[in-house]
């Protein structure tokens, strides 16, 4: 090879290395690469209104009904606001009961479910965005139904049963049967378990599961053997959903969520409490805090004799649950145990949850320090409604009962 050849053979040797590193981090780790360089997903931050449609039917005549597998005009059985904000390499979803009452414009006070049903989309935006004061970006209905297909595409998504779910829901014309533990769930069995609200918290328990659900879902699409189910899933969802949404904006959302570390996502519900009506009702300051820390604020940790802490057992040690009550007692928290004994039905952890149950990290992570750094936080709204942390024990502790 002539020598003044060597000088063009480097450079080009040098640009293929770059390539190839650019194409490996924008597929492993996009998050650090500068935003501008990340093509084919999200660059600006978005604030997109989830809706998932309750059963709709069409009247047939003489008494005939049939269920409309594409209508979007029901009430609204899920309601989650989600940020997605690519500078912060964050992904923030705050459920809103069906059930709360919020001010429905040109309707007056009624369950926020209701706007959808009353006066569509636009409705359901102008309620939720009055209610949150937070400006809606983009917004995506979804037909009950599409949650079936989606799932059966992605060949089922792996939760924690919490407890026993037995109940037929004549409504969607669905048989709901789950044991507790760990089950691969297909469409039909999704669809049970993120409909069913027969226990003692009726919709609240519902939301609780439709979150368990959702990051059972998330971890799934961040394994490499689901991305290529990914343009299928959008083909699934465009049949299903309505939304204002282009096909490759929804791809580009889709490519920055898959990537969002786990310790980046923020999950919870709007705390409230049930009103004489049964309504889920919420203070304005709740509110607002809430919305503050799905926009990415961060709070000063509660002083511990202010943070109320709740404690369920699922080590293996049936008293565990009393010794890391004696602990937080100790360090000065309000502490109550959910349940004394382990249920035998319960799955056991070989790792303790720490749940930040009002979106409330600082305090979690707090209550981990005062446990020795042991377990995992959580910023979810699966625990205790009225605890500001749950504490689900897990084997890692057992260190505390002196085994």
């Amino acid at each position: 090879m002539r020598s003044d050849n060597w000088p063009s053979l480097i450079v080009v040797l040098v640009l293929l290395g770059a390539a190839a590193w650019y194409v490996t981090v924008l597929f492993r780790d996009p998050a650090s690469l500068p935003l501008s360089l990340r093509l084919g997903t999200l660059q600006q931050p978005k604030t997109v209104l989830l809706l998932g449609t309750d059963v709709v039917y069409t009247d047939l005549g003489n008494r005939t009904k049939k269920i409309d597998q594409e209508a979007f005009t029901g009430r609204s059985d899920t309601i989650m606001v989600v940020r997605l904000d690519p500078p912060r390499n964050t992904l923030g979803l705050l459920a809103i009961p069906r059930d709360t009452e919020v001010y429905v414009p040109g309707s007056g006070r009624q369950k926020i479910n209701s706007a959808n049903a009353i006066g569509g989309h636009n409705l359901a935006i102008a309620t939720v965005s009055g209610f949150l004061q937070l400006p809606v970006d983009h917004y995506i209905v979804l037909n009950v139904h599409g949650l079936v297909e989606l799932v059966n595409e992605l060949g089922g998504v792996t939760v924690e049963i919490p407890k026993k779910m037995r109940y037929m829901d004549w409504t969607a014309k669905l048989k709901i049967d789950l044991d507790p533990g760990f089950h691969t769930l297909n469409g039909n069995q999704s669809m049970g378990f993120v409909r069913f609200r027969h226990d003692a918290l009726g919709d609240i328990g519902r939301v609780q599961r439709q979150e368990i659900f959702l990051q059972a879902v998330m971890d799934k699409l961040r394994k490499p053997s689901s991305w290529p189910h990914i343009p299928k899933l959008v083909e699934i969802a465009s049949k299903y959903i309505d939304t204002d949404m282009s096909v490759s904006e929804m791809m580009s959302m889709v490519a920055f969520a898959k990537y969002v570390p786990k310790k980046n996502l923020f999950l919870a519900m709007l705390p409230g409490e049930f009103a004489g009506n049964g309504n889920w009702g919420v203070a304005d300051s709740d509110v607002r805090k809430m919305v503050a820390r799905l926009m990415g604020s961060q709070f000063v940790n509660a002083e511990r004799r202010d943070l109320r802490v709740s404690v369920e057992n699922a080590s293996s040690n049936t008293h565990l649950s009393l010794a890391v009550c004696r602990l937080l007692r100790g360090r000065g928290y309000n502490v109550s145990i959910s349940r004394r004994a382990r249920d035998e039905k319960m799955p056991l952890r070989n790792r303790t949850l720490i749940i930040a149950q009002r979106g409330n990290p600082e305090d979690a992570e707090q209550v981990q320090f005062d446990l020795g750094s042991k377990g995992e936080v959580v910023t979810a709204s699966t625990g205790d409604i009225e605890s500001g942390v749950t504490i689900v024990v897990g084997n890692d502790l057992l260190y505390l009962s002196g085994h």
